[in-house]
């Protein structure tokens, strides 16, 4: 498939919202699950690796958008927190819901 060019915009669709943003943007919160897949790894070797990680992705070469089955309002949090570095809670998310999307993209909340 190849390998990404810095200012390529990727596409994440988070349960059937899309967000598009940029590589560089990604790379803002290094040893992240959306770092990894900003990386400088063949996409396939990118994929395989996440692929270990519990947690669905799915990469659609039609669309050339990945699919991940998480919860996309509070997925809009974490792409602003790679966007700004201030992470900010939903009022209308419980705790335990956003730890554990913290969790699944490998933020650390005490960062």
């Amino acid at each position: 498939m190849g390998k990404f060019d810095d200012n390529e915009r990727i596409i994440l669709n988070v349960g059937g919202t899309r967000h598009e943003t940029y590589k560089t943007t990604l790379k803002t919160l290094p040893g992240t699950r959306l770092a990894l897949l900003a990386s400088d790894s063949d996409i396939d070797s990118v994929l395989d690796q996440l692929q270990q990680v519990p947690g669905f992705i799915e990469f659609n070469a039609r669309t050339n958008e990945y699919f991940f089955d998480r919860h996309p309002g509070v997925f809009a949090y974490v792409l602003n927190y790679y966007r700004t570095g201030k992470l900010h809670c939903p009022a209308d998310v419980c705790g335990p819901l956003f730890e554990e999307e913290l969790s699944f993209w490998g933020i650390d909340e005490t960062d």
